[in-house]
C-alpha cells in the first residue's frame, strides 16, 4: 500500500468517500488556526509582523514559532501559550469525521489501529536515499527542505516515500501535472531537482507566494509562482551544503509543460510523494558513475 495519509488510507478500505473527505479537511481547516492567525487574534501580533516571519521562513531553517521569538516579535512565554493552545485544540481528521456523522467511533478506531501498524514503517522522518549515489547529500537536503517549506510556506503537508531507481522501462509518468520546474545543481555531479505538480497544487504554492488567491491568475504568473518556490526550496538547500562544505550552486530554473525525461547519460531517483489533496512528483537527475 505505501506511505499514506489516513484520509486516503479511508478512502482505499472504502469506508468513506472522497466527497466526505474533502468536507472534513475543510472542517479541519477552519478550525485549526495557524499560529500567525491565533498571535494576531491574541493580539501578540501584528498582520505586518506574521508577513516578516513568512517571509524569513522561506530563507530560515526554523518553525513559525521558533522564528517569531528569534525575531523578537514574541517571548518565549508567549508562543508556547500558542503551541499549548494549539495543541489542546487540535482538530484531527478521525474528530472531524465524527463530528459530521461521517463515520462511527467504533469504525474510527478500528481503522486508526489498521492504520497506524501499517504506517509504521514509514514514521521516521529521514530521507532515504538508494546506495551507491555521489552526491547523494545533495538530495537528503533537498528532499528535506522541500518537505519542510511546503508545509511552512504553502501550508501543505507532505510524506516521502524512500528513494527509489527509476529505469525508463518502469517510468510511468503521469501526464496529469500540470507543470514541471528543473533546477540544475552545479558543481555536484550534474544532479537535477525536478518537481513537478497538479493544477490544484500550483494554485495553491502561487496563492501563498503571491499572497493573494491565484485561482483567476494567468499560467505565467502561477508557473513564475511554482518556479520562485522551487528556487526557494533548492536556494535553501544549496546554504545548507555550503554550511557542510559541498559546493552546491544552483541555476536558474526551467519550466517544462509535463516531467521531463531524464537526459542522456543520467539516471532517475524517484521520491514518492503523498499529500491529502492534488498531486506531485519528485524526482532527481543524475549523472552516471
Amino acid at each position: 500500500m505505501g506511505i499514506q495519509f489516513f484520509g486516503e488510507f479511508l478512502i482505499d478500505r472504502w469506508v468513506i468517500t472522497r466527497g466526505q473527505l474533502i468536507e472534513a479537511l475543510e472542517l479541519q481547516d477552519y478550525r485549526n488556526l495557524r499560529f500567525g492567525t491565533l498571535a494576531i487574534k491574541k493580539k501578540y501580533l501584528t498582520e505586518q509582523q506574521v508577513e516578516k516571519i513568512n517571509e524569513n521562513q522561506k530563507s530560515a531553517d526554523m518553525g513559525f514559532a521558533d522564528l517569531s521569538v528569534k525575531m523578537g516579535f514574541l517571548s518565549p512565554e508567549q508562543s508556547r501559550e500558542i503551541l499549548t493552545y494549539q495543541k489542546n485544540n487540535h482538530l484531527y481528521l478521525g474528530e472531524s469525521l465524527l463530528e459530521l456523522g461521517h463515520i462511527t467511533e467504533e469504525i474510527l478506531e478500528r481503522e486508526l489501529e489498521i492504520f497506524k501498524e501499517e504506517q509504521m514503517k514509514y514514521a521516521l522522518e529521514e530521507v532515504v536515499i538508494p546506495e551507491g549515489i555521489a552526491g547523494g547529500e545533495v538530495l537528503q537536503v533537498s528532499v528535506d527542505f522541500t518537505r519542510k517549506m511546503f508545509q511552512r510556506v504553502v501550508g501543505i503537508p507532505i510524506k516521502v516515500d524512500e528513494g527509489l531507481f527509476l529505469s525508463p522501462e518502469k517510468d510511468q509518468r503521469r501526464t496529469d501535472f500540470h507543470l514541471s520546474v528543473v533546477i540544475p545543481f552545479e558543481k555536484t555531479n550534474k544532479i537535477r531537482y525536478v518537481l513537478s505538480v497538479s493544477s490544484d497544487v500550483a494554485v495553491m504554492v502561487a496563492s501563498r507566494i503571491l499572497k493573494e488567491d491565484a485561482t483567476r491568475e494567468s499560467e505565467e504568473v502561477v508557473e513564475d509562482a511554482v518556479k520562485e518556490f522551487a528556487n526557494i526550496v533548492c536556494g535553501n538547500a544549496a546554504a545548507k551544503l555550503a554550511q557542510m562544505g559541498i559546493i552546491a550552486e544552483i541555476a536558474p530554473p526551467e519550466a517544462h509543460s509535463t516531467i521531463p525525461t531524464a537526459p542522456q547519460g543520467m539516471e532517475t531517483v524517484l521520491f514518492p510523494i503523498r499529500l491529502a489533496e492534488g498531486g506531485m512528483d519528485l524526482r532527481f537527475f543524475l549523472s552516471r558513475g
